[in-house]
């Protein structure tokens, strides 16, 4: 299921950009990277995952304070990233976060017992390591122009 604005109703919450919010989600996002790794290396492969997946969310998140939104919603970042970073964030990144979204979600909620390998977990965290660099570069950009 691909996520576009048609899929939320309110509109975000806007405010002033936050850029004390933004750096503390690019931390957590690193360190959820870290995670990742450590969990893949014990293999821990759907953990992994799951905190590839967190790393590359809370970049989003860091995105979004730095534009002055604050949204809490998976599904509604995604939407967010797709309506306004596909030229500077790109297609496939996006795709990549809602992929993982909807795994995580399937991982959290599902019923059924999910066998992640770990050729799966390595590209997770290889693709969470591209995501949260485009998001630094993003930001840094924009910083340049503040």
């Amino acid at each position: 299921m691909i996520v576009s604005k048609n899929d939320y109703s309110e509109k975000p919450n806007l405010t002033k950009p936050d850029k004390l919010k933004m750096r503390k989600a690019l931390e957590m996002a690193g360190l959820k990277r870290e995670r990742a790794e450590d969990l893949f290396n014990n293999e821990f492969y759907e953990e992994s995952i799951v905190s590839s997946y967190t790393c590359m969310f809370q970049a989003s998140r860091a995105i979004l304070f730095n534009d002055g939104i604050i949204e809490k919603s998976h599904a509604c970042v995604v939407a967010y990233l797709r309506d306004n970073y596909v030229t500077t964030l790109g297609q496939d990144r996006i795709n990549w976060l809602d992929t993982y979204r909807l795994e995580r979600h399937e991982s959290f909620y599902g019923l059924e017992k999910s066998i992640m390998d770990e050729k799966e977990a390595k590209d997770a965290l290889e693709k969470s390591e591209r995501f949260f660099y485009s998001v630094n570069e993003i930001i840094r950009s924009t910083d340049r122009k503040d």
